[in-house]
């Protein structure tokens, strides 16, 4: 989970609008949220990820729900109020089903940095306050099959890239080619893009790949020998933006 910021309300939910809306909903129950402004809108916000798990919600496989954070059983009066609205997949929405927000608060990313009450041991998440706590359990953040094994195999593929690009980088000081820097460079680029708030599952691999050692002793070495750009410090900052801690 990372912070997110809210895009604008979508133009066509003027009062007038949502008061329709919300009287067409208590009179047949009918999901007036499912409007392709609002999810579009929403799914801009959230740079097209669930904004609980940040699986991918534009792949085929996937399908986006309208999330109402206060819930729309308790609260009819707020099923299309921008604010109580954000993007999420079906297994998020489904685990937090009618939970009461309001008297046992969890994370809304629109509002809450989640690296305030979050922290990340053996791939499973830790909740650093109460609300981390309850969100991971309501939300359902350490599904095994779902998510768990899911950061298992981005920290394994974080390691292995990491690997390759010591190997490049000890291959371009035996031949101090051009070539040789460049793989490097836009190795090391890709596996911090990974890292950016736009990519699938940023928070984890960015705690993966801020938090390996190795990776850390590269980033030292290249900027000993001149090699570590602007433009990486500056994907490496954002990434640290979102990393969680270890705990």
């Amino acid at each position: 989970m990372i912070k997110l910021e809210r895009s604008p309300k979508p133009k066509f939910l003027t009062s007038e609008k949502v008061k329709e809306l919300i009287e067409e909903f208590k009179k047949s129950g009918s999901s007036v949220w499912n409007a392709d402004p609002i999810k579009k809108q929403l799914l801009t916000s959230s740079y097209g990820k669930c904004s609980y798990c940040e699986c991918d919600l534009t792949e085929e496989s996937k399908y986006m729900e309208v999330e109402h954070f206060e819930d729309k059983k308790h609260n009819p009066d707020k099923v299309v109020e921008w604010e109580n609205l954000l993007p999420s997949c079906k297994k998020c929405n489904g685990s937090k089903s009618t939970h009461n927000v309001i008297s046992d608060p969890i994370l809304n990313p629109y509002l809450q940095d989640p690296r305030e009450h979050l922290a990340i041991r053996l791939f499973r998440m830790r909740g650093l306050t109460q609300i981390g706590r309850d969100s991971i359990d309501v939300v359902g953040l350490n599904n095994q099959e779902r998510l768990v094994l899911k950061r298992f195999e981005i920290g394994s593929q974080a390691a292995d890239s990491i690997e390759v690009a010591w190997e490049r980088y000890r291959t371009f000081k035996s031949n101090e080619r051009t070539q040789s820097k460049n793989r490097l460079i836009s190795l090391l680029e890709g596996i911090l893009l990974e890292c950016q708030p736009s990519a699938i599952y940023a928070a984890t691999t960015a705690t993966v790949v801020l938090t390996d050692s190795n990776f850390l002793a590269l980033i030292d070495t290249m900027k000993i020998d001149g090699l570590w750009s602007e433009d990486l410090e500056d994907l490496h900052t954002i990434a640290q933006s979102l990393a969680l801690r270890c705990a």
